[in-house]
């Protein structure tokens, strides 16, 4: 969808499912635009399609390290604690090199993979708890 309505107004409304599946694309979960990451690890200030503004007050994204923090703490969960406990539960006397490597693995590269997606998934709830209303914060506010 591109710009349909009359210029900074608000597009329409999605589902919250919608909004997830956008940003689980990396897209605008407002619009659906593209291009709203010039690199991996920056995101651009606003949307190219709509305009939407992502960070709407200091420290907005603080949300979004929450959830790359719990995103982390899974895999770690997942690739070195579990495998752990088992591995040491069947035989007390095996080595742990390659749990090792697997929790360090999740626990160097999860974060960086994740960036992304932890920003637009956050990006995303807060646009189901505050809908985007005509007005929203610019530049000048």
């Amino acid at each position: 969808m591109t710009g349909t309505g009359p210029p900074g107004a608000a597009p329409p409304a999605s589902s919250p499912a919608r909004m997830l599946g956008r940003a689980l694309m990396r897209r605008c979960p407002l619009c659906g635009g593209r291009g709203i990451f010039s690199g991996w690890l920056h995101m651009r200030d606003r949307c190219p399609t709509c305009s939407y503004r992502f960070e709407r007050e200091e420290g907005f994204f603080l949300g979004s390290y929450a959830i790359n923090l719990g995103i982390t703490e899974a895999l770690l969960l997942l690739l070195g604690i579990l495998p752990c406990i088992v591995i040491l539960a069947s035989n007390p006397d095996a080595g742990l090199g390659p749990v090792i490597v697997g929790g360090a693995f999740a626990a160097l590269a999860a974060p960086i993979a994740f960036y992304p997606l932890s920003r637009t998934i956050w990006v995303a709830i807060d646009l189901m708890l505050r809908p985007a209303a005509s007005h929203e914060p610019t530049d000048r506010d």
